[in-house]
């Protein structure tokens, strides 16, 4: 009977292959029938000075399910001509990013801010994506302002999820902030099978 044991070495290489085997390989095929979406975000600040802020719970702090979300280059941004247009009326952007996200049928994924923006900001959060009969946005952003005299607990949030349409720009109100938000099934992207 041969020996089965297994030597020290072998074990090692072992260990090396799977330490440089690609991530993809670690992470979990799309759900069947999951369609791929591209999601821009921009976030603004309000003009004049911010109101009383209003109590809500913190933004929890989770992670984005991985393989599900990827974050988009900026040449491949839509909403280039909406952050132009805020930046001449003076508004103050506060973040604009884009991702790519990988929604299950009759399912979400949802896209953490840390995840997919590129530059640190005042603002955090998540966008979630919601595929049904109809497919829905939420937002759920908390803007710290970095403002003289301002205690650093003031936060101005926004909670909203409503409906969406491919194409079209989608605006997330509050006396503070601003969001607008835009969904699209990229060129070349189908529903995966």
């Amino acid at each position: 009977m041969r020996n089965e044991r297994i030597s020290r070495r072998q074990a090692l290489l072992g260990l090396a292959a799977l330490a440089a085997a690609p991530r993809v390989l670690a992470e979990p095929p799309p759900p069947p029938g999951s369609a791929r979406y591209a999601v821009e975000l921009i976030v603004f600040r309000q003009l004049g000075a911010l109101p009383a802020p209003i109590l809500a719970p913190a933004v929890a702090a989770t992670s984005t399910i991985a393989g599900r979300v990827v974050p988009l280059a900026e040449s491949e941004w839509q909403l280039g001509s909406a952050e132009a247009a805020l930046n001449r009326g003076g508004y103050t952007v506060l973040a604009h990013t884009a991702w790519a996200a990988i929604v299950p049928a009759n399912g979400r994924t949802t896209a953490h801010l840390e995840d997919v923006l590129t530059q640190p900001t005042q603002v955090a959060g998540s966008v979630a994506l919601q595929r049904g009969q109809y497919l829905f946005l939420g937002i759920e952003l908390d803007y710290r302002p970095a403002e003289a005299g301002l205690s650093p607990s003031v936060v101005y949030s926004i909670r909203e999820k409503r409906r969406v349409k491919f194409g079209e720009r989608h605006y997330f109100d509050h006396p503070a902030i601003g969001a607008i938000a835009s969904v699209v099934v990229p060129h070349g992207l189908v529903e995966t099978e």
